[in-house]
């Protein structure tokens, strides 16, 4: 039917009362959009006249769209279903005399179930030739026959067909069936890939661990389990080409999480049954001195009448392992109620668990009165002061050398000022064998607040060579300015300490001394020589330091030890017979003295 624009329909609405009712009549059956009730001022009669019209005589309009249908009807088809739908939306509202659309929903339902039919049987031909494994082929069908009764038996096979672990071939299920059978799946599936890739690319046991504890169903749990293997083996070998830089806590984490037994680190040689159980028993916060607190109540303090044994080195040569393992030696007694006593403590008990101290502070001096009895005289006694430094304050001022130091007073406070007393003196150089470069960061004091006095600090780096700075030691010992101090020295000596990394005991005298000579021989050992026989030290030994290896026993991951005192014994040797042993007082000389 046509339809009138808006000014047509006004024109005809406003003629309305000189045009007749035949013409109305005409128009209302010939345009769509017009009918009586645009007409609201018509003559009743009129009114009347027209509606008798409209409902007694049929619509010529709608016999004609009925008529073209006609030829379309002999076999059914989508036109003949479009054409007969088009007709019913024109004339199902109006429905003037003589209209068909009843015969037209009929003939709509009886269409569809033949196309239906028709369709059906099509499909089934198609669906015939379907490859169920092969996802273009299950697709393309899906998207020719859009209504399929196969839909639900594709987006299973398509599903099925997904590689789970392959992100693009999800998202291309998810586009397919937005409201698939299986779309929450493809979507969880799809977050546990990219959480997946986040932990595999982390390459870290303990991640991939935990996720698989947080995931028991995941697709990749083959995957992590392999990944989880390999990285074992990747932290056996960091725990045995690395012990001391392993972190017991660490180590301590992967037993607690499952991940390692005791027997397959016990099997792996990097640990022992004891070990695992000091690991596991020791709190090292709780179980052990606070070392902090122990090195801030520290008093450095030489006894007169003493010998004091300095040990000179850089940072992180194992100072303060030698004086662990002497603490604990049978041969030597430490005063714990001296000004050191505190940290002596500390040491004692670090080691009883086999445990190494944490490194001390750069500017850290302390000082542990010791007694050591002599084998050879029943009541013959040496007394020492054993001298706990940092090496950061020597290998600072001496490699930077910015002043142009010569002399130990030159070098500022700490154990530089200890070296002027009176006391015999007993020097060690401390060489470590697995380094040669040391980093270092300080503290400095760089100023101080004009409003509150408060220091100003900053950090100072230094990378030191140790070679170069053992060398630099043995010049400043040779230094004149130095003279009075060298003639108070009894015996200079090396001490090459993590000797655990030289092989076993038979083999470890020989590598340390291959070592130290190819390294140190022309550059110190001989300007050494002559330093002794210039001030007479080491008078027992021809003149020649002698080379002692050290270690605090076998060293296992994550600095754990087994406390062994057979080298901190031969040191202990070496100090009493380098320095003057005097006769132990008896009852009777502390009556004869009093008396006096």
């Amino acid at each position: 039917m046509a339809i009138l624009n808006d000014l047509q329909k006004q024109q005809i609405i406003q003629k309305e009362a000189s045009v007749s009712a035949e013409k109305i009549l005409e128009y209302i059956q010939r345009f769509d959009n017009l009918s009586l009730e645009d007409f609201p001022a018509m003559d009743s009669a009129k009114r009347t006249y027209i509606q008798d019209k409209i409902n007694s005589a049929p619509n010529p309009l709608e016999q004609q769209e009925w008529s073209a249908i006609q030829p379309l009807m002999s076999t059914p088809s989508q036109d003949l279903l479009n054409a007969l739908n088009q007709y019913i939306r024109n004339w199902e509202s109006t429905r003037p005399t003589g209209n068909h659309v009843d015969e037209a929903w009929q003939h709509v339902e009886n269409v569809e179930k033949q196309l239906d039919a028709i369709q059906r049987q099509l499909e089934e031909n198609d669906w015939n030739n379907v490859d169920m494994l092969n996802q273009m082929s299950l697709l393309k069908h899906l998207h020719k026959y859009p209504r399929t009764a196969h839909k639900n038996e594709i987006d299973d096979s398509v599903w099925a067909l997904v590689d789970r672990e392959n992100i693009q071939e999800i998202q291309d299920y998810i586009s397919a069936f937005p409201m698939g059978l299986h779309i929450n799946e493809a979507r969880e599936l799809l977050n546990s890939i990219v959480e997946w890739n986040n932990v595999k690319n982390s390459n870290d046991i303990l991640y991939i661990s935990e996720y698989l504890r947080n995931n028991p169903n995941t697709p990749f749990r083959q995957q992590a389990t392999l990944l989880i293997a390999s990285l074992k083996q990747v932290e056996i070998s960091e725990m045995r080409n690395n012990p001391n830089n392993y972190e017991a806590s660490r180590l301590l984490t992967l037993l607690e999480e499952g991940i390692f037994t005791d027997r397959e680190l016990i099997m792996a040689k990097v640990a022992t049954e004891n070990v695992l159980q000091s690991l596991k028993n020791t709190n090292i916060r709780y179980d052990l001195p606070n070392i902090n607190q122990a090195i801030e109540s520290s008093i450095p303090e030489c006894k007169d009448g003493y010998t004091d044994v300095y040990f000179f080195g850089v940072p992180s040569t194992g100072k303060t392992c030698v004086l662990m393992g002497m603490s604990r030696s049978n041969s030597l007694n430490i005063n714990l109620a001296h000004g050191g006593g505190d940290y002596a403590e500390a040491l004692q008990q670090y080691t009883d668990v086999g445990i190494t101290v944490p490194r001390t502070p750069g500017t850290f001096v302390t000082t542990l009165e010791a007694t050591i009895r002599s084998q050879s005289q029943e009541n013959a006694e040496h007394k020492v002061n054993l001298v706990e430094m940092s090496g950061e304050e020597f290998a600072f001022d001496i490699a930077k050398n910015e002043n142009k130091i010569y002399s130990f007073e030159e070098m500022g406070s700490g154990a530089t000022k200890l070296l002027s007393n009176d006391n015999r003196k007993v020097f060690f150089l401390i060489v470590d064998p697995t380094t040669n470069i040391v980093r270092i960061t300080r503290e400095v004091i760089v100023g101080y607040d004009e409003e509150t006095g408060e220091p100003i600090k900053r950090l100072e780096n230094c990378v030191v060579n140790q070679r170069t700075i053992i060398q630099k030691i043995v010049n400043i010992f040779e230094q004149e300015q130095n003279a009075d101090i060298m003639k108070k020295v009894d015996s200079i000596h090396i001490i090459m300490t993590k000797a655990d990394t030289l092989g076993n005991a038979v083999e470890r005298e020989d590598r340390a001394q291959t070592i130290f000579y190819d390294k140190y021989a022309n550059d110190i050992l001989q300007p050494l020589k002559d330093l002794c026989k210039e001030y007479n030290i080491n008078s027992n030994t021809n003149f020649s330091p002698r080379l002692y290896t050290f270690s605090l026993g076998t060293f296992y991951v994550g600095g754990l030890y087994e406390y062994d005192p057979t080298d901190s014994n031969r040191l202990v040797k070496a100090i009493r017979n380098s320095t003057q042993g005097t006769k132990k007082k008896t009852f009777w000389d502390r009556l004869k003295s009093a008396l006096n």
